[in-house]
């Protein structure tokens, strides 16, 4: 079947040539007869006299911009040694039956970079040939329309000396229909070596995934020795041992010359780690040590080296280049490890689990290194157990010491997790089990290799954002740089998120490519009624709406801090002013929202009758609510900082929100007053106009005080309150007779309403000692008893008494 799917293949290629062929054959074979085309006119021809020329100029200028199919031929014999190493190396591992899963993977991985860069080689070849194409049938249709005139022209002996020489013009079109045949041919060549490449390459496809479906089958067979049984360390023999130190030494030696071969890449690349690194270290001066950037300042060559290897991973994994031999993935592979490795602890803060962490990765630096020299798999297996072994004794130890010490600490799943992973690798080993264990422990590794690199890059994401907010023109920016990395972490986390869950479908081979995982993420849809929604959907929400509050609290801030303070503006109104920027940011960004989401203008109208449906049944309270919000907003009858006073509640505005608005009490008590209420009854506000209040202390004395003396005492009294304004003046007002008391009155200015229970109780107490001093009384309330009659008995006791 496989072959018949490829004789197809081979066959529809050659078809789809074959009409190029025949356009770049020589002009004896081009058809001279025209039966659909319209003789040309007098007038037509006398034109083509002059366009002619100035169309093989053109046709000229038209090919120097197509691809360079020079350049394209270069990058061919490399590719195809490429081709030929991983044909040789498929072929080898069809006969090597101790093959881990792993080299498979290396092997498709390479494959998979090998088609990516046959595709980037055959596009403009394919785009050369469509346009080739079409202008060869451009200038075939021109000759044929001057054939056929020159048969005209034949019949018109007598205009022979004013019509337009004809042989001219025909080599004006033979002329470009060479330059345009010169072009089809290496093209045509070079896109035969293409499909020539394909064709082995879907050969060699076909082999390497058959090796994997072959090894994913014997991932749950019993396929080696127990490792507590003899017959394993049986087949652990000096051969196995110097065929492992023989690799060892052809690997040495291999990539020896690939780095001579490669000398000045690599030069560029330790130059490149070099500036980055200095860099890198003077940027430590430009922090403090609070800053998420401060750490990797901190240690200038690790952040160099993750920083160069982390990039080039990703162009290894993405396929970009395919020229990468194991070399590179080796030089890229094992710094980052080690990078990543002394980065850990800006993750982990516990030491022991650093130092595990740490182990582990050094474990798969150890593997990558195996993998590169074609470690027997006996030797591979038995260092994945041990090393699983060592693990989980050390786990196991540091967990109990732990558990003994504190006695208080519960044992949890995350305690629980780390201590299967090695667990299961040394149960796995037991019982034969070899590709299963090689498989956990390489999968179970890469995964939190993957974790920690994913997270270390939002850490370097989010410190390379704050420092350049640190030193942002703006001098908001500046002062609030800690302040906005808080706000868009979220965001950072979650662009990392999506590759991190996309790198663990890879790895768990779920999809074969980073790319493949990243179109089945971006892929799912589910329907909702008639609405379709897919990741790319909510997640544009999600960013738009977070934006959309990104926004409006950075331009808040930017008119609180830095505008309206320049010109003198209110607190409260600053707040108001802000508080309608706030919603008008809100409102853009909703209809923003709805135009991502595909809604017409239809669909919104629709949309707004229904809300009108809505806030005619249900939502009466709520919109009545917003409008006296907005009013409230827009009128400032009451701004923030206003002293209102409802019903018997008195205190200071904190919030006017669009549904309600927030009081604090001097009791410290918060009441929530919906807008409705403040716009439809009577509020009084003491600080609408000014701050400045007028205070009354009412104060009685005994009939029969020098009255003169009293307003002298109590105007003295204010006058002396260093709180109590001298304009306007301060007062003291005899104002009636009591029924106790004379009754005078106090009134004095001050400045702020927030000093009146203060400014009151000094006044009260300076009256008191005053009075004291002068003399003055202060009378109890007097009331007169008569008595209309009265018992005997208790008038004679009343008389004794009062003998």
């Amino acid at each position: 079947m496989k072959t018949l799917l490829l004789l197809l293949y081979c066959s529809s290629v050659l078809m789809f040539f074959m009409p190029l062929q025949a356009l770049s054959a020589d002009e004896e074979k081009t058809p001279t007869t025209v039966t659909s085309q319209q003789a040309l006119s007098l007038i037509e021809i006398n034109t083509w006299s002059n366009t002619l020329p100035r169309d093989l100029i053109d046709l000229q200028n038209n090919i120097e911009t197509i691809a360079n199919i020079a350049k394209i031929e270069e990058k061919l014999p490399t590719l195809e040694e490429l081709i030929e190493e991983l044909d040789w190396d498929a072929t080898m591992a069809k006969s090597n039956p101790e093959l881990r899963f792993d080299d498979l993977t290396a092997l498709e991985a390479t494959l998979r970079k090998i088609s990516a860069e046959i595709n980037s080689i055959n596009k403009p070849i394919e785009k050369n040939v469509k346009e080739l194409e079409i202008w060869y049938r451009e200038w075939v249709d021109k000759e044929s329309k001057l054939k056929e005139f020159s048969q005209q022209a034949a019949e018109i002996t007598h205009l022979s000396d004013s019509l337009p020489d004809i042989s001219s013009l025909a080599n004006l079109i033979v002329k470009a229909k060479e330059l345009i045949a010169e072009q089809i041919r290496p093209n045509l060549l070079a896109g035969r070596k293409i499909n020539d490449f394909e064709t082995r390459v879907y050969a060699i496809n076909d082999i390497i995934g058959d090796l994997i479906r072959e090894r994913k089958a014997l991932r749950t067979q019993q396929t080696a020795p127990s490792m507590l049984s003899a017959d394993f360390y049986s087949t652990i023999t000096v051969h196995r041992i110097s065929e492992a130190w023989q690799n060892l030494r052809l690997f040495a030696n291999y990539k020896a010359k690939q780095f001579i071969q490669q000398r000045y890449v690599i030069g560029l690349c330790f130059l490149g780690l070099l500036v980055v690194a200095i860099c890198v270290y003077f940027s430590k001066t430009l922090v403090i040590a609070s800053h998420k950037w401060y750490p990797f300042a901190s240690r200038p060559v690790t952040t160099a080296i993750f920083i160069l290897s982390a990039t080039l991973s990703i162009i290894d994994i993405l396929a970009i280049q395919a020229e990468f031999h194991q070399l590179w993935t080796i030089l890229i592979q094992l710094p980052l490890v080690i990078s990543v490795a002394l980065l850990s602890d800006l993750i982990f803060k516990i030491k022991w689990q650093n130092a595990l962490l740490k182990q582990l990765l050094v474990f798969l630096a150890v593997i990558i290194f195996f993998n590169a020299i074609d470690l027997p798999h006996p030797l591979y297996y038995l260092f994945i157990f041990y090393s699983s072994l060592f693990l989980f004794v050390y786990y196991l130890y540091f967990t109990m010491k732990r558990l003994l010490t504190s006695p208080g600490q519960k044992i949890t799943w995350s305690i629980i997790l780390w201590a299967v992973f090695p667990l299961s690798i040394v149960i796995a080993g037991i019982g034969g089990y070899d590709q299963l264990a090689s498989t956990i422990f390489g999968r179970v590794l890469s995964l939190i290799l993957a974790s920690l690199i994913v997270w270390l890059m939002v850490l370097f994401a989010a410190g390379i954002i704050e420092l350049l907010l640190c030193y942002f023109p703006l001098k908001i920016v500046r002062q609030n740089a800690t302040l906005i990395i808080k706000q868009i972490f979220p965001i950072i986390i979650l662009t990392h998120g999506i590759f991190w869950i996309a790198a663990l479908l890879t790895i768990m081979l779920v999809y074969p490519t980073l790319n493949a995982a990243f179109k089945a993420i971006t892929s799912i849809q589910f329907t909702f009624y008639s609405m379709t929604i897919t990741p790319g959907a909510v997640l544009g929400i999600v960013f738009i709406g977070y934006a959309t509050l990104l926004c409006s609290q950075g331009i808040r801030a930017f008119l609180c801090q830095e505008v309206l303070p320049r010109y003198n503006v209110d607190p409260g109104v600053q707040i108001s002013i802000a508080r309608l920027v706030h919603y008008a940011i809100l409102t853009i960004g909703f209809f923003i929202l709805l135009r991502v989401l595909g809604f017409g203008l239809s669909q919104i109208t629709i949309l707004g009758g229904a809300l009108g449906i809505g806030i005619g049944f249900g939502l009466q309270a709520i919109v009545n609510n917003f409008v006296s919000g907005l009013i409230l907003l827009f009128e400032r009858p009451i701004k923030v900082g206003d002293m209102i006073e409802v019903g018997e509640e008195l205190g200071e505005v904190k919030e006017l929100g669009l549904r309600a608005t927030t009081v604090q009490t001097f009791d410290n008590a918060e009441i929530v007053i919906p807008n409705s209420e403040l716009i439809t009854s009577s509020v009084t506000n003491w600080t609408l106009a000014e701050k400045r209040i007028r205070v009354k202390v009412p104060v009685g004395v005994a009939y029969g005080s020098d009255i003169e003396k009293v307003l002298k005492v109590l105007l003295s009294c204010a006058e002396a309150n260093p709180t109590v304004l001298s304009t306007p003046k301060p007062q003291a007002l005899f104002l009636a007779f009591g029924s106790s008391s004379l009754d005078f009155e106090v009134r004095v200015w001050i400045a702020d309403f927030a000093d009146r229970l203060e400014v009151l109780s000094e006044l009260n107490q300076d009256i008191e000692n005053e009075f004291q001093l002068a003399g003055i009384e202060i009378p109890f309330p007097q009331t007169d008893l008569h008595v209309r009659s009265v018992d005997d008995e208790i008038a004679a006791l009343i008389n004794n008494n009062s003998g």
